[in-house]
């Protein structure tokens, strides 16, 4: 094998020889491979690295911030529902108190309707009873004036003495078993 001195050389003797080895070739390749690695991983390989670890932690974080939201909104779930336990219990509770309050109204008001009834009753018995005792003092009254006429025809008719007193006090027993 024969090496080439200069690389037009060794261009020429590849195209003679397409299977042929050559050492400065694979060198130079060698050194462009490496020189475009050095430089895909300086321009490429490390943005790339940082933009995907950037992004590795945005996915993070993100993740993160959506577990600790879902903390955060059991959290306001579970207060929420308590809150409206609450509301509903104190509901429930100002529910029986004014059906309490009314139901202790109404038989307020009932009693104070029996009582204003009983009232007008005893005064309508009241009043029953005085015009009763005014009817019987009117009645004795006339009985009394029928008495004192009736004496006074009798009497008229000339009584003795005697049937006079008797007369007398007939109507005074008479006026006495109706008092």
């Amino acid at each position: 094998m024969v090496i080439p001195a200069t690389p037009a050389a060794a261009a020429a003797q590849a195209a003679a020889n397409p299977i042929s080895f050559h050492l400065w070739t694979f060198i130079f390749q060698v050194i462009n491979v490496l020189v475009v690695m050095f430089v895909l991983y300086k321009l490429l390989f490390k943005p790339l690295s940082r933009i995907m670890a950037q992004r590795e932690q945005h996915v993070n974080d993100s993740l993160d911030q959506a577990e600790a939201d879902r903390r955060k909104a059991g959290q306001l779930l579970a207060e929420y529902q308590k809150k409206i336990d609450e509301i509903e219990r104190e509901t429930e509770r100002m529910l029986a108190k004014a059906t309490k309050e009314a139901e202790e109204y109404r038989r307020s008001r009932r009693l104070a309707a029996d009582e204003e009834y009983q009232k007008m009753i005893d005064q309508a018995r009241r009043d029953i009873e005085a015009e009763r005792e005014r009817a019987v003092a009117a009645i004795r009254k006339e009985m009394a004036a029928l008495a004192v006429m009736a004496a006074g025809k009798v009497i008229e008719k000339s009584l003795n003495e005697e049937d006079h007193r008797r007369l007398v006090d007939d109507i005074i027993v008479k006026v006495g078993e109706t008092q």
